[in-house]
Order: C-alpha cells, then sequence, then structure tokens
C-alpha cells in the first residue's frame, strides 16, 4: 500500500493523484495536519462538470483594478501565458469587484496547447461553451462577456496570490474534482499524499463494513475516519 510518491517525477504523480485520490480526502489529512485554510472558497466551481479534475503546479498571476487604458497594457498577461509550461494550472488572484473576466477561449487555447493542464480564476470567464468545447478545465468565480481591457491588468505573475482566500504560492501543488480546489503547499506535499492514501484506504475498509451491517460507532473506532 506504500505509495513513495517522494520518489515520483511530476508526470508520474499528477496521474497517481488522478488515479487514486479525491481533493476531500486530501482537505482531511491537511486539516490533521494543521493547514486548515487550504480549500478555497465554494464560490469557484466548474465551468464543465463532467471535466473538473485538475492536477498540477500553480503559475500565479496577480491582477490589479484600472480605471483607464494604458499603453501595451496587455504585456505581462501575455508573457505570462506564452511561459506556460507542461503541468501548470494558472491560478488568478481575486477580483472583488469582477468588472471583468481576465480568461477566455484564446487564452485557454495557447495555454492547453503549451501542455497547463487547468485554470482557476477567482473572476470572471468568457466564450465558456467555446473551452467546454476544447475540454480545457476551469474553476471560477461567475461569467460575464466584458473584457479586462480598461478594466484590470496583470501587475505580476509567478509571485504569491490570493484565490478562492487561500494564498497560493508559485509552484505549489493544485487539486481540484467536482468538490473544490485545494492548495498543497510544497514543503509537506509528500507527506499530505501518502496520508491520502492510507486514509482512502481506510474508507474503503469502511464502506466494506458498513455495506456488510456494522453500524457507524463499531466502522469508527475500528478504522477512525469518517
Amino acid at each position: 500500500m506504500e505509495p513513495r510518491t517522494k520518489l515520483l517525477i511530476d508526470e508520474e504523480k499528477f496521474k497517481w493523484i488522478k488515479d487514486n485520490l479525491y481533493v476531500p480526502i486530501v482537505c482531511d489529512v491537511l486539516d490533521q495536519m494543521g493547514y486548515r485554510n487550504q480549500a478555497m472558497h465554494q464560490r469557484l466551481r466548474p465551468l464543465d462538470t463532467e471535466n473538473c479534475m485538475i492536477v498540477g503546479r500553480a503559475r500565479t498571476l496577480r491582477w490589479m483594478e484600472t480605471d483607464y487604458i494604458e499603453e501595451d497594457p496587455y504585456s505581462l498577461e501575455i508573457e505570462a501565458v506564452d511561459s506556460l509550461k507542461a503541468g501548470d494550472v494558472v491560478v488568478h488572484s481575486t477580483d472583488y469587484a469582477g468588472t471583468n473576466a481576465p480568461w477566455g477561449e484564446l487564452m485557454s487555447t495557447i495555454a492547453k496547447r503549451n501542455g497547463a493542464v487547468g485554470c482557476v480564476c477567482d473572476s470572471m470567464i468568457r466564450d465558456c461553451r467555446k473551452i467546454m468545447a476544447m475540454q480545457f478545465p476551469v474553476f471560477h468565480g461567475g461569467i460575464r462577456p466584458l473584457d479586462s481591457l480598461g478594466r484590470g491588468r496583470v501587475m505580476g505573475y509567478d509571485v504569491p496570490v490570493r484565490c478562492g482566500d487561500v494564498v497560493v504560492k508559485p509552484g505549489e501543488l493544485i487539486f481540484s474534482d467536482y468538490d473544490g480546489v485545494v492548495v498543497i503547499p510544497r514543503i509537506i506535499e509528500d507527506q499530505v499524499l501518502d496520508l491520502a492514501y492510507e486514509k482512502v484506504f481506510k474508507e474503503d475498509q469502511s464502506r466494506a463494513d458498513l455495506l456488510n451491517g456494522d453500524s457507524l460507532r463499531t466502522v469508527y473506532n475500528k478504522y477512525g475516519v469518517l
């Protein structure tokens, strides 16, 4: 039952997570380890409920509100998106005003072409049917057709950002499924994954015992999971 995740390269690790874990289990383990604010706010929901599992490394974009159009307003945004690579997850800082949609079809197109595996946008998104058609998984805070031009711009990228009430650092592990999005700090990443795998095994045993007629108390006393 030993997953030995620390010996896996990222591509293998991401596949192993998809095959073995789910977000609530990881959240439980993080809670137990004292990391109780790693699940993003429930306002972030998947654009496509049938394509909402994301596993990859955070590439962060820090946005600011603007009230005017400046020269070359997309400069850092373009630079950031062009730099995306395999296994990246685009993570946008929280847009509390919700004035515009910084993520849409063209951004999804280049991100997917470069190997990025998803986007978490704590703001508005647009071009939704086109994004769904290309099967690029996105979590979002809402849908609105307005462009960011003159309303917001990227002021920095690959810096810590707050997204969904969680501070996300570049390179941290992002894991999402239908239940939501969790951020796994790099310093405890392998420990979290190993403990989550053990908890999945215990839950599987608990489920089998419950279906065989044992009471919830009996099963909880035996395995210590709920």
